[in-house]
């Protein structure tokens, strides 16, 4: 549908979430002991008018009861979520900000108090919180309100908009946002209704949730068939005893006796599966997707289903079978309708609820959703578009389905980061002609997964497993197999899960890209501004602007195994992509940390020796002596620029040789007074992140960072994360060898069979002068 449809439909209330900012700061305090701030503050407030003017909800003056949130904080406090930016913060996401220590109703709202988690992402978050430039949101659902759809003329409405208060509400999440409301408007509340849907990657949930408000704020006539308040699947229920019902407008005087049967087909008897769908567009969707579910069950277990899964399978079956009657019923009777044009006139033709003749609906307002087994098929993609630009969104849209279906071998696999991060690729990093998309398409499908499993076990394939694969791009030209997406580890975030600690990905600046073995970024020093006279001729005062070129190296591993295993665990596939991530964590780690590795000198933050293009370095003042004066001159010596997101990459033996250092005063790590003990012990964490501090910058650990003490070794680097540049080449390959050869002449079979992986990036920093690598004075 289209959006403009909805801005002449009075408003009412919507079966799915909505969201509204509070444009008032939230305001943190210190806590004992603890060195990240505690959140309190109102998330909403009590009996304040505000203009709500939203494409989803409509145009009205709303207002919120004292009585609204008792429900919902007395049963549903602890299933509350305390988020940054409705979890749609590209970095953050839905990580949880702290747990609810406090919530509670007060004269002016809803009350809260929330202790921050001691966490890299609340770190930086907490500079803002502590100078109030967050205000507060929330998202929940009304479960009950009142309206006055004519109200008298007032100054808080000199407009006459409808009035909404609401009664009771349930909540779900809420916390910080960075635009919270409109500074200038009078009332200190807004909805951001729109803003939080619009941010949805999936433009078809987005039509879905359009077609529910349509229906959700399309008033009841007398003698129509109700509409649904059903919402999309995946929404909170309609509460099932509302205290005002829906505002219904005056019957036309000669209104017509209401039908038996809903203007659509479906039955009103006590089907619940029938009723709940009631447009004929929404129950043809609807069998789209039970087809793909039923489709996809139907190939997922190689015997009988499970009986959970039996009896899901024959619910859906059945609704299939019901919701197909339905339309065909309704089909007919339009089919009908349509007959009697030749005997009546225009004027006489049958008319809907809003006074337009009935007609067949056409497929351009109904949400196809494509089966599930075609999303996976780049021929029929390639077939169905007409335009390279229609191809090129296919493929696209057929990724995106992907990534929300996607399953990982990995028990310990971030679910969620990972498909944000495949959708994130998609978006931002595809090429013009969708390759990335492409080869989620060629490599996500069953029939892939399955082939690939059973070249790994040197298994034959079937004339469909064959074509299946042939689909898949291979090595450059050196042959070789597109290892499938959910394997991947150029595609999904690791070292957070392998036994690896990596901290470099989850803080420095990375880079994909897709079909090239080069990236070129762009860099610029400063513009220098000067005080002159009138008039006076400007100058030429910079920038200067330079193209350093990134080009990606290859990086291998060969894992080797024995027939025996081959034959014992039909799952080796996953097996070895675990095997490889951890290879891959370990080779990165040691690269990105002392430059390791043929050709890649400068790669690393702290190369043993100075070499070109490496951070620039600072001496000790004592040869191979570490003082705390040193630890200064390091800070002191990184220009102010990079000294904001500055942080301190160091191995563990650093760390602890740092620690002897410190004083009673607690001026290294920041204790300030609470004694050497407040230093407390590194945390062992994967992603490097040790929860300590030096001279007030965060502390990383890498391990491969040089541990002797001899003259020019690394210490540490302190550096700003965003001048150190990851670039990824986005696809992994394996080549599979079906037999090694060994014995003394090397021409004897040995039993084993061996996967050969390949994948390419590199790392640099992009600005030297973004950090300083302390080192030992000779």
């Amino acid at each position: 549908m289209n959006p403009e449809d909805l801005a002449a439909i009075p408003p009412a209330r919507l079966p799915f979430p909505v969201t509204r900012a509070v444009a008032s700061a939230i305001e943190t305090r210190a806590t004992d002991g603890a060195e990240m701030p505690t959140m309190v503050g109102h998330f909403s407030t009590f009996n304040d008018w505000y203009e709500v003017d939203s494409l989803f909800e409509g145009h009205f003056l709303e207002r919120i009861g004292p009585r609204a949130f008792d429900k919902t904080i007395a049963e549903s406090r602890d299933q509350m979520k305390v988020l940054y930016d409705h979890g749609q913060d590209p970095q953050i996401g839905n990580k949880i900000l702290g747990s609810i220590e406090d919530l509670r109703t007060d004269k002016v709202g809803p009350a809260y108090t929330v202790p921050l988690f001691d966490t890299s992402y609340n770190r930086d978050l907490a500079p803002g919180l502590r100078a109030g430039a967050y205000g507060s949101s929330f998202r929940f659902t009304v479960e009950k309100d009142a309206w006055d759809h004519a109200p008298n003329r007032s100054d808080a409405n000199p407009d006459s908009l409808p009035e909404r208060t609401i009664t009771e509400a349930r909540v779900f999440e809420f916390g910080p946002v960075t635009f919270p409301a409109n500074p200038n408007a009078t009332a200190g509340v807004r909805s951001t209704t729109d803003v939080f849907y619009k941010r949805s990657r999936d433009p078809e949930s987005f039509e879905t949730l359009l077609r529910s408000a349509q229906v959700a704020r399309t008033p009841v006539r007398a003698g129509a068939a109700a509409t649904s308040d059903e919402p999309p699947v995946g929404t909170p229920q309609e509460p099932p005893d509302p205290d005002t019902p829906r505002i219904t407008d005056p019957p036309p005087p000669d209104a017509a006796p209401a039908p038996k049967d809903p203007p659509d087909g479906g039955s009103l008897d006590s089907r619940s599966d029938t009723v709940e769908y009631i447009a004929r567009e929404d129950k043809a969707s609807r069998v789209t997707e039970l087809e793909a579910s039923i489709a996809t069950r139907a190939t997922a277990y190689p015997g009988r289903l499970p009986d959970e899964e039996q009896a899901r399978d024959n619910a859906e079956n059945e609704e299939r079978e019901t919701l197909l009657a339905d339309i065909a019923a309704w089909d007919a009777r339009q089919a009908r309708v349509l007959s009697f044009k030749d005997k009546d006139t225009q004027q006489d033709e049958p008319r809907d609820s809003r006074g337009q003749p009935y007609r067949v609906p056409t497929q351009t307002h109904q949400i196809n959703r494509v089966p599930e087994r075609d999303i996976y098929d780049l021929e029929g993609a390639r077939t169905r578009a007409n335009t390279p630009e229609a191809r090129n969104q296919l493929f696209r849209d057929n990724a995106m389905r992907i990534t929300e279906i996607a399953t990982f071998p990995h028990p310990d696999t971030d679910v969620q980061k990972t498909r944000d991060r495949m959708a994130w690729l998609l978006d931002h990093h595809d090429t013009e002609d969708k390759q990335l998309a492409q080869r989620f398409m060629a490599t996500a499908s069953p029939l892939y997964r399955r082939a690939f499993n059973k070249l790994v076990l040197h298994q034959p394939l079937s004339p469909e497993e064959q074509r299946g694969t042939a689909l898949a791009v291979g090595v450059d030209g050196t042959g070789g197999f597109a290892i499938p997406v959910i394997f991947d580890l150029s595609v999904i975030a690791i070292g957070v899960h392998t036994g690896a600690i990596n901290p470099y990905r989850r803080v420095c600046r990375v880079v994909p890209i897709v079909g090239t073995d080069t990236w070129n970024a762009l860099t610029a020093t400063v513009v220098t501004a000067t005080r002159t006279t009138e008039a006076a001729a400007a100058i030429e005062q910079g920038p200067t602007f330079a193209q350093p070129q990134y080009i990606v190296k290859r990086i291998q591993a060969q894992i080797s195994y024995s027939l025996e295993v081959a034959q014992d665990r039909t799952d080796i596939a996953s097996e070895m992509a675990v095997l490889i991530g951890e290879a891959k964590d370990n080779e990165e780690e040691l690269s990105f940390a002392t430059g390791a590795g043929a050709g890649s000198a400068s790669i690393g933050v702290g190369p043993v020796t100075a070499t070109a293009g490496a951070y620039t370095e600072k001496l000790t003042a004592t040869s191979v002596t570490l003082a705390a004066a040193d630890l200064d001159a390091t800070e002191a010596a990184l220009p102010v620029r990079h000294r904001f997101n500055a942080q301190w990459f160091l191995n563990r033996s650093s760390i602890r040789a740092i620690q002897s250092l410190e004083t009673i005063g607690g001026k290294i790590f920041g204790a300030y007074g609470a004694g050497y003990p407040a230093v407390g012990n590194p945390n062992a964490e994967a992603t490097g992140n040790t929860g300590l501090r030096i001279l007030g910058y965060p502390v990383n650990e890498s391990p491969s960072l040089p541990t002797a003490k001899t003259a020019l070794i690394t210490i540490g680097t302190l550096l700003n994360p965003n001048s150190y540049v990851i670039v990824d080449r986005i696809g992994m390959n394996i080549q599979i060898i079906p037999f090694l050869f060994g014995g003394a002449q090397g021409n004897l079979v040995t039993g084993q069979q061996a996967l050969y992986a390949m994948w390419r990036n590199t790392a640099a920093p992009l600005n030297v002068d973004g950090g300083r690598t302390l080192r030992y004075l000779t």
